[in-house]
């Protein structure tokens, strides 16, 4: 019974993934997976734009006519090759859970959901550690 039950984790788990893969876009690279890695979360935003590595028009609140919101974050203290995760949730629900990798000794990387008309409402972009743990959470609503 236990086998069934994380069969069906799994599943659930490589589904959820495969749909956000559609709705996501993110910077995705294979690395060792790091959970003792000394973090230091610099910044953490959400925002309209990213454009040349730079976070533009960052905000609480988006329309849903910008079409995209970003989440952009910046680390420093990094080692080795870490993975970060952001998780994207609207109204408590996971959207997507976005895979990114860090390089040392600072790097910043960020994500990004394609916005649809059913999106109005409030989010949250979960910013997690390696090890699962979440280093800082951000909330916004889109609009009209």
């Amino acid at each position: 019974m236990h086998c069934l039950k994380w069969l069906a984790a799994v599943l659930m788990t490589a589904g959820l993934a495969w749909a956000a893969a559609g709705h996501a876009q993110g910077q995705a690279r294979s690395a060792p997976l790091n959970p003792d890695a000394k973090l230091v979360l610099v910044q953490a935003l959400v925002s309209e734009d990213i454009k040349e590595g730079i976070p533009q028009a960052a905000s609480l609140a988006f329309s849903i006519s910008a079409g995209k919101v970003y989440c952009y974050t910046l680390f420093d203290g990094i080692s080795d090759d870490t993975l970060i995760y952001h998780h994207w949730i609207f109204r408590d629900r996971p959207s997507a859970r976005i895979r990114l990798t860090l390089r040392a000794p600072r790097w910043a990387t960020y994500s990004s959901i394609q916005l649809r008309e059913a999106d109005r409402g409030p989010w949250r972009v979960e910013i997690v550690d390696a090890g699962g743990r979440i280093l800082k959470t951000l909330r916004f609503s889109v609009t009209d």
